[in-house]
């Protein structure tokens, strides 16, 4: 990685480099931009790499292998590729549509650390080699400078060498970090912590706010299992205090008290007859009976479980901050002797010496991961915050979370609330799929600033769902492209409406960046950006019931809906009335071919002032799909 000189002046400035940092990095690259991103660690790359979780925690419907970015569908591929093509896979290996490396109990995507960054690193290396790329490792912001509504520049301390100073001047800023460390030094407003039930309306937030109620975060562990091997570390310092309060266990996916589950075997309960996930495969990042080749011939996985979370405070403005990540890094040393010495064994004995820390996956000395894995940070006061009510299946009951029109990507997962220091528990909620409002991205008092992490306009609660991998890369990636966008069209702020947000989310579909819930809607399918677009206006919004267009079926199936959507553009003065008769007279014809004839036909015609407007006539309650067979003919 390159050595910085004092000053450096790009068009974009990255302050952090996170995993949503990457996919911003590499949305402006590929706008031929001039890029500066510094970073703390040695590795850019945040969850994928320094953290040491390269588990991407995805729901496994509907995101499935269709419903991400083309980009960050890139680089899981490149993850795949890279054991395929260096290893000689075992006939189980070979047999997978979708390698999993490690046959992990939580994700469809595993790989270990150090292949992600080189990963990551190969798909920069255009950029780097063209000189548009500069990336400042080991450095940390410290003091920014503002011009009312702009940001100028922010100053970086280098943390090798801490008298030194480096000055990043940019047209555009993003904060790549995962605490939001820019917020305090340019003076923005932000949450952190628990925040009262009175500020957003959440069922679920305390009634009085606590900003030292921060989730637990964890320092990974990476390790291989040796079969006859004895790695045993030397006993921790405090270690049998830690195994008492924290305590340790395994903590298996599915156990109960009377059924804790087992080391490597998987068991089914006895009284609910669900799964009980070995610990050993609920983040397993190379599964052994996955390849035949003696340079891959042990299981690896990373471990980062409830019994390695650090829930005695957070670091985040805490003057003790830094006691806090010691002590976690040392309760994660603490676990690793546990299970190296005392964890019940299947075979009925007690510790497995076979566990090997693995300092080649973390590039550091011990196996534990170069920086925590950090749940919570702090939050942007955005133009708009996505709160549980947004999310939750309690408030939600259609099959998409709340649809924000200014909609710039998507994700999936749970709320999903580790517990919480100063005495906070955690808390879990399903939610519907939900979208990544522009809003939340940007700020109120800033023109030429937004966010490219887990730091967005959310609540502490709604947190708990946007801080996954394909989230987090979403956020980030949407943030280049803003940027980008920005510097192209000099928009008065980047929160954007009307015009010029409908012509921005082209921009992002044009690029494969999905921005409403269709699962059988892939990114190269050649009515995506039809499809998408008609749903985002409003035009021809998904059925409130499921997740699907229906790519395969007839105009015929969806007939009186496809009438309604027509007779409604109309009445917009716009008429389409010939595709009205074309897709009724013929048979054969597929409603995602009309909705395309419809893009090309509004393109050339103009498209309505109403649905640009985000103003169109809400038809959630209409019949979407013909129920009577006789329709069809």
């Amino acid at each position: 990685m390159q050595v910085p000189e004092n000053e450096y002046m790009a068009d974009v400035v990255i302050v952090g480099g996170g995993f949503g940092a990457v996919a911003s990095a590499l949305a402006l690259l590929e706008r031929g931009l001039r890029v500066v991103m510094t970073d703390e660690f040695h590795w850019i790359g945040g969850q994928a790499t320094s953290q040491a979780l390269c588990v991407m925690d995805e729901f496994y419907d509907p995101v499935g292998e269709t419903q991400m970015n083309a980009r960050y569908a890139n680089f899981r591929e490149r993850l795949r590729n890279y054991y395929r093509e260096n290893f000689k896979l075992s006939p189980l290996g070979e047999s997978q549509l979708h390698l999993c490396a490690g046959n992990a109990a939580c994700t469809p995507v595993t790989a270990e650390s150090h292949v992600a960054l080189k990963v990551i690193m190969d798909m920069l290396a255009p950029g780097l080699e063209k000189g548009l790329l500069t990336i400042l490792p080991r450095f940390k912001p410290v003091t920014a400078e503002r011009d009312q509504d702009r940001v100028i520049s922010i100053d970086c301390e280098s943390l090798d060498e801490p008298a030194r100073i480096v000055r990043l001047k940019g047209d555009f800023f993003l904060d790549g970090t995962e605490t939001g460390d820019t917020y305090p030094l340019l003076d923005l407003d932000y949450g952190l912590g628990e925040e009262a039930k009175e500020t957003f309306g959440e069922k679920h937030a305390p009634e009085k706010a606590n900003k030292n109620a921060i989730q637990s975060f964890t320092y990974c562990i990476a390790v291989e299992f040796v079969p006859g091997g004895n790695f045993t570390i030397d006993k921790p310092q405090d270690y049998e205090l830690l195994r008492d309060t924290q305590p340790f266990g395994y903590g298996n996916l599915g156990a109960r008290e009377a059924e804790p589950g087992t080391f490597f075997e998987l068991q089914f309960s006895k009284v609910t007859g669900q799964r009980i996930v070995p610990f050993w495969y609920y983040r397993c990042l190379v599964d052994d009976k996955n390849f035949d080749d003696p340079a891959l011939a042990t299981s690896r996985a990373v471990i980062n479980v409830s019994s390695n979370d650090y829930r005695e405070g957070g670091f985040v403005d805490n003057p003790e901050g830094h006691k806090h990540l010691e002590q976690a890094r040392k309760l994660s040393l603490a676990y690793l002797y546990w299970l190296q010495t005392e964890a019940p064994r299947d075979d009925g004995g007690f510790g497995y010496p076979e566990i090997r820390p693995m300092p080649e996956a973390t590039g550091t000395p011990d196996g534990i991961a170069q920086a925590p894995y950090v749940r919570e940070g702090r939050r942007l006061r955005a133009c708009e915050v996505v709160v549980e009510d947004d999310l939750s299946t309690e408030f939600n009951q259609t099959a998409r979370a709340r649809q924000f029109p200014n909609s710039v990507g998507i994700g999936a997962y749970m709320i999903d609330i580790h517990n919480r220091s100063a005495g906070g528990g955690g808390l879990v909620q399903m939610t519907r799929p939900y979208q990544i409002p522009l809003g939340a991205l940007v700020s109120p008092d800033l023109k030429n600033f937004a966010v490219a992490n887990k730091g967005i306009g959310v609540t502490q609660i709604s947190n708990g769902a946007y801080r996954l991998h394909n989230t987090e890369w979403a956020i980030g990636e949407a943030a280049g492209e803003l940027a980008a966008y920005c510097l192209e069209e000099k928009p008065s702020h980047p929160h954007l409406k009307g015009k010029q947000l409908f012509a921005f989310q082209r921009r992002l579909l044009e690029v494969g960046i999905p921005l409403y819930w269709y699962e059988d809607l892939p990114t190269n399918h050649p009515a995506f950006e039809a499809a998408q677009l008609l749903a985002l206006t409003g035009i021809w919004p998904g059925n409130p019931h499921h997740l699907r267009v229906d790519l395969p079926q007839s105009c015929c199936r969806h007939r009186p809906m496809m009438l309604k959507v027509l007779e409604s553009v109309k009445k917009a003065g716009k008429d389409l009335t010939v595709l009205r008769d074309i897709n009724t007279i013929n048979h054969g014809s597929r409603k995602v071919d009309l909705m395309h004839q419809m893009l090309c036909l509004m393109d050339r015609i103009g498209w309505p002032e109403a649905a640009i407007e985000r103003k169109w006539p809400d038809y959630q309650d209409a019949d979407h799909d013909v129920q009577d067979p006789a329709l069809l003919w």
